[in-house]
Formats: structure tokens, C-alpha cells, sequence
């Protein structure tokens, strides 16, 4: 990695350092689900709550999120948010995958 690489992550890990903060009302270093769900809701996903409950026990430890988990849902709902808008051509949110495509989607990230 270079300098200028180093610096744009730099930028954006410190952009989510300052996200997270803002929604740890209670300065515990860590989100609760109600916080999270807040925190998904203000980068522009709409998600169930069965969704948000499959993310919270995806990245909670003792029903809490710790910065390095914010981040790492955070890169895999961008992730999984850019491959879904490619295959939704009419941006409807609903796509058809081949059984295959789908899993070669998830599991590459």
C-alpha cells in the first residue's frame, strides 16, 4: 500500500470512527442493536428487522458492537449492496441469481 492509499484509508476509517461515536450515545466504545439499527438506517439501508437481528447476531458479542465489527458489517453491507445493484438493472430491489452466481457473491466477500 501506498502513501496516498494509506492516506484514503485513513479518510475513511476515520469517517466511521466519527459515525460511530456519534451514534454510542453513552460513550461505552461499543453499539447496541437499537444503535445499530439507527446506524444502518443513517447510511441509507432499509433493512427488516429480521435483517437488522441476523446482523446483530452476526457482529454482537454480548448483544453489543465493538468498532472493529461496525466496520467490518459496514464493508460487507456496502459490499453485498453493490453486487445486489448490479444484477437489480431496473433498481427495484429484486434480482434473479443462479444458485452459483449467488454463492460465488457471498463468499467472495
Amino acid at each position: 500500500m501506498g502513501f496516498n492509499e494509506f492516506k484514503e484509508l485513513w479518510a475513511v476509517l476515520n469517517g466511521w470512527k466519527q459515525h460511530f461515536m456519534s451514534i454510542d450515545k453513552d460513550m461505552s466504545g461499543t453499539v447496541d442493536p437499537q444503535e445499530m439499527g439507527q446506524a444502518v438506517s443513517s447510511m441509507g439501508y432499509r433493512l427488516s428487522p429480521q435483517a437488522m437481528n441476523c446482523i446483530i447476531k452476526r457482529y454482537s458479542s454480548n448483544g453489543k458492537i465493538s468498532f472493529d465489527d461496525y466496520v467490518a458489517c459496514s464493508v460487507k453491507l456496502r459490499s453485498l449492496t453493490d453486487l445486489f445493484r448490479r444484477r437489480d438493472q431496473a433498481q427495484q430491489g429484486m434480482a434473479t441469481f443462479q444458485y452459483d452466481d449467488f454463492i460465488q457473491c457471498t463468499m467472495s466477500i
